[in-house]
């Protein structure tokens, strides 16, 4: 008795010092450091409901049509997301990369994200002379992908949303430098009120030591609970936009692959326009974007949320050639008539 006594003790004794040693590194350690980069070469910066955007003019002489580009949770500006929106630019289309949050300090957590700044991008898209009128796409990675589609719902003029990573709901607010998530609403905010939302499930404490992906085994708990909360879901089936896909079934950030599927089964059901869904075996999280010519930053994302490099790259090759053809049939079909005549 006296052995299993000393064996417990010492165990308790061994979590209470990783445990220790954890809290000290959390609260100490920097803040996240929050980047808005430049449009660099073939860009400019503009400002969209008081935040900056990155705009770069499609190649050719005459208007060209538009697309709103989402980033996701990192916030900010990055130089990946300039290099996808430089490499769709150079196939005619004309991108806003929009930021929406994690701008400047008063902007830092993930909580209450106005949509009136996805409606003013549109508004100012629409309004352009630079841009041809007709269907905007907005494509979305991640959290990006979960107000891309949210978007699609609440406005006509997105005629086309390729939305990789996705989810199915509204999830809570979140930040990256907090441990209480409890003092968080939606992540979205309209008028000023909270959109309704899916808040997070808690692990028990012993799952901090026998769980490998944290993350996952949270969002898929809380996912489990979408049930009990109905109106968290994204009303899919109000979108008129035609949707693409895209998932990677390694994913160890969230559950993407099950929540695009719940989202293409009710598209299905209704009588909306047509959905398509992506599904890479081998990739994680981060297998979207750009295919080649990938900023240092990006490299270094390869693999970093489920899947290795290799598989993520693979994706990215495959699913280019397909989102340019998914671009090309519903924003450009209308000009091909046009130009048919």
């Amino acid at each position: 008795m006296k052995r299993r006594y000393k064996i417990g003790l010492g165990l308790l004794a061994l979590i209470l010092v990783f445990v220790g040693v954890n809290a000290y590194f959390w609260f100490t350690r920097e803040p996240r450091p929050i980047v808005v980069v430049e449009a660099g070469d073939g860009g400019e910066r503009v400002s969209i409901n008081g935040l900056p955007a990155n705009f770069y003019r499609g190649l050719g002489d005459r208007p060209r049509p538009a697309i709103l580009l989402l980033g996701g949770s990192e916030g900010g500006l990055r130089e990946y997301r300039n290099v996808f929106a430089r490499q769709l630019a150079q196939e005619g289309y004309s991108v806003l990369y929009q930021s929406y949050y994690a701008t400047s300090e008063s902007n830092r957590s993930f909580n209450m994200v106005p949509l009136e700044t996805f409606d003013a991008a549109l508004d100012w898209l629409s309004s352009n002379p630079e841009i041809r009128p007709g269907p905007i796409a907005v494509i979305g990675h991640s959290k990006g992908a979960e107000g891309a589609l949210l978007l699609a719902t609440r406005d006509a003029r997105v005629g086309a949303v390729v939305a990789a990573m996705p989810s199915d709901v509204i999830w809570q607010g979140f930040d990256f430098d907090s441990i209480d998530m409890s003092q968080f609403s939606s992540s979205w905010s309209e008028s000023g009120d909270p959109v309704a939302y899916l808040p997070y499930q808690s692990l028990d404490w012993h799952e901090y030591f026998t769980v490998d992906a944290l993350r996952l085994e949270m969002f898929k708990r809380s996912r489990d609970a979408a049930t009990e909360h109905p109106s968290a879901f994204i009303p899919i089936q109000k979108a008129t936009a035609q949707i693409l896909l895209i998932c990677g079934k390694n994913d160890t950030l969230w559950p993407g692959c099950r929540m695009a599927e719940e989202i293409k089964a009710k598209v299905e059901k209704g009588e909306g326009a047509a959905i398509e869904l992506l599904v890479y075996d081998d990739a994680g999280h981060w297998a979207f974007g750009p295919a080649s010519d990938l900023d240092e930053s990006d490299t270094r994302m390869l693999a970093s949320m489920g899947g290795d490099a290799n598989g993520d790259l693979a994706a990215r090759r495959d699913q280019w050639p397909r989102i340019l053809r998914f671009l090309e049939t519903t924003t450009r079909g209308q000009e091909a008539e046009q130009n048919s005549d």
